[in-house]
């Protein structure tokens, strides 16, 4: 039985350790050879997606935004990098 709420990729890339963009929100590849072809794409592109099940593109946009900072917080080698990076490129005020 599938969801009748439908599966999105959010393709994001990270400009820096700090940072989160995100590239596109397509509908989700159902078969498994065009899911792995979409994977090697992203790796090509330094990027990396998230499966995300919304109502719509939007709605599955915040979400991904949402779990990449809950998993940076988490992550205390990505938040000392984060932090590092901040402190050395936010002008002092």
């Amino acid at each position: 039985m599938t969801s009748p709420i439908p599966t999105w990729w959010v393709i994001y890339r990270e400009p820096n350790p700090a940072a989160m963009e995100v590239v596109a929100v397509e509908p989700a590849p159902v078969e498994a050879d065009a899911q792995d072809e979409r994977c090697a794409e992203f790796v090509a592109a330094g990027q990396h997606a998230y499966v995300i099940t919304a109502p719509d593109t939007d709605a599955a946009s915040d979400i991904a935004l949402r779990v990449w900072a809950k998993e940076l917080v988490a992550n205390p080698g990505s938040l000392t990098a984060a932090d590092a990076y901040l402190s050395a490129n936010t002008p002092a005020t």
